[in-house]
């Protein structure tokens, strides 16, 4: 029997893919924290994710128990075209989510919530490092960005003062050691009943090298070595006997060599236009690209798919046009030589997209083929190589991710099989006495 909980830690491993932990001998994974919240806790290693399978819907699923249909957050990115004030910023801030959090639950009840780098959590919670970064900026500049919404005031110069190395191994590469500094400071310092904490080098690791390489091996015994010094920071603070412990994680990953880019298709259909002006955001590959506007539709990119979105949803001719040049792409391929299992891509109808609870702005979806994923490009080539090695966003039966609870008011033992994402929020919740008005899935026997 253990001490009932007065605390959560919530732990998420961004792209832990959980075929990492079912085949970690295999891999020769040194992993001994991991292993060790299995061992004394309970295990999913068959995790259904929400449609887009990419960072900031899922970890607002996580938060909410909601699909992202009724969280309202469908992408990592904003959707705007090319080139508008804004375009290629993310959901960096918590008043875009639509449901109930976990920070609101515990706000409700009187308790205290950290947060390191949660997505989609900016501005939320008593303590908050906010995840967000000046786009095509210095890490100086991003740095100034998390100062400025950082919560309360202070806290980052606070951390810091306190830790002479909390920057210093932060790099362009790099960044989970400072995350996990910060999450040890506030869990020693400032013991928030909630603690949410968001480590991501592995997903950039991942894309950058590809799922289940060396590269991509030793970088989660490195996060695995987080895990543990964010646990002896509770330890230390005399609060792990009391804490409920849960490594969540997003998606899996898949290894890509190909892009499809949807604007240079939706340009040729002529559902598009770009122009050059000398005035336009410097967020992009050439900041002088924009899409015009005119444009009748237009990508939502999400990795692994991509919603294609109607300016008027009535425009049937639009519809039509769009529909067409992707049905003739997914069946030709590459200079008009099919692939070897016949399409590049599969179009999924928008009733199936919002049975699934994804982006109800879609007249449809693009889901990549198995070595394929969507690119950016506006000109050029429909069909590219590709410079990243690893994707996700893909769809959820495509693969399964990781959830593992141990700690206080953790009874069960084992296996739990196969779960539903959103139902890791409320069992969150429930351990610590919460509930999640708004979510549609429910709370695991843990």
């Amino acid at each position: 029997m253990t001490q009932e909980a007065k605390r959560a830690l919530v732990i998420s491993i961004d792209g832990l893919d959980a075929r990492y932990l079912e085949h970690a001998d295999e891999y020769g994974l040194r992993i001994p924290a991991l292993r060790s919240l299995m061992t004394r806790g309970t295990t999913s290693l068959q995790v259904r994710v929400v449609y887009p399978s990419v960072t900031y819907p899922v970890h607002t699923t996580i938060v909410t128990g909601a699909l992202p249909a009724h969280h309202g957050i469908v992408g990592n990115e904003l959707f705007l075209p090319l080139g508008a004030p804004q375009c290629g910023e993310w959901h960096w801030f918590a008043r875009d989510i639509r449901a109930e959090t976990l920070w609101d639950a515990a706000r409700s009840r009187g308790l205290s919530t950290g947060i390191v780098s949660w997505p989609v959590a900016g501005g939320a919670g008593d303590y908050n490092v906010p995840e967000i970064k000046k786009l095509n900026g210095t890490p100086r500049e991003s740095l100034a960005l998390m100062i400025e919404h950082e919560r309360p005031r202070g806290i980052i110069q606070e951390a810091a003062a306190r830790d002479p190395r909390l920057y210093a191994q932060a790099n362009v590469d790099e960044h989970d050691d400072m995350r996990a500094r910060f999450a040890e400071y506030l869990i020693k310092e400032k013991s928030p009943h909630l603690m949410l904490v968001h480590l991501f080098d592995l997903d950039h690791f991942q894309h950058d090298y590809g799922p289940f390489t060396p590269e991509a091996f030793a970088m989660l015994e490195k996060l695995d070595g987080y895990v543990a010094r964010i646990l002896e920071a509770a330890e230390r603070a005399g609060t792990l006997s009391e804490t409920s412990v849960f490594i969540v994680s997003d998606h899996g990953f898949a290894p890509i060599s190909k892009l499809i880019h949807p604007g240079v298709v939706l340009k040729e259909a002529g559902l598009l236009n770009v122009s050059h002006v000398s005035d336009a955001p410097q967020q992009h590959a050439d900041a002088r690209l924009c899409v015009a506007e005119d444009w009748r539709a237009l990508p939502s990119l999400t990795g692994g798919s991509c919603a294609i979105i109607l300016r008027d949803q009535s425009d049937g001719e639009a519809f039509q046009r769009a529909r067409a040049a992707f049905d003739e792409l997914a069946k030709s391929g590459v200079d008009g030589a099919p692939e070897t299992d016949g399409e590049l891509l599969r179009i999924i109808d928008a009733e199936e997209v919002r049975a699934m609870g994804a982006d109800v702005r879609a007249a449809f979806v693009l889901e990549a083929a198995d070595g394929y994923a969507f690119g950016a490009n506006y000109l050029g080539d429909a069909v590219t190589e590709s410079i990243m090695r690893g994707q996700h966003g893909y769809l959820p039966s495509r693969y399964f991710t990781t959830f593992i609870a141990s700690g206080a008011g953790i009874t069960r033992r084992g296996d739990l099989g196969e779960i539903s994402i959103t139902d890791v929020g409320p069992s969150i919740a429930q351990t610590i006495g919460l509930t999640l008005r708004d979510a549609d899935g429910q709370a695991l026997s843990l």
